[in-house]
């Protein structure tokens, strides 16, 4: 990923590094997994407060954390089944149209 992206999660708090002596930012191993996971919900299309969310399940956490997590997952699944059906109706609309003579 590039280090503009990587910017962008430390400045909304999703990411941490430490700077070196040299100015650079510098990333534990954890970090490198918490960055990718990161990268990869985005890449889903998730908004950045779905990816917080996700985020607190990662490493030892509570288990209400996860049931959490799990419903807020559902309804953002919930959501993209509706938006399918909508685009489903829409195209066959519009094929409908098309196909008119």
């Amino acid at each position: 990923m590039s280090p503009r992206s990587l910017r962008y999660y430390e400045q909304h708090g999703l990411l941490t590094s430490h700077r070196a002596d040299n100015g650079y930012r510098e990333y534990d191993p954890a970090a490198v997994v918490r960055a990718s996971a990161i990268h990869l919900l985005f890449d889903m299309g998730f908004p950045r407060d779905v990816v917080a969310s996700v985020l607190t399940c990662i490493g030892d956490v509570p288990a209400e954390t996860h049931d959490a997590v799990r419903r807020q997952l559902a309804e953002v699944r919930d959501d993209l089944e509706a938006q399918m059906v909508r685009l489903a109706d829409t195209h066959r609309r519009v094929s409908a149209f098309l196909d008119a003579p």
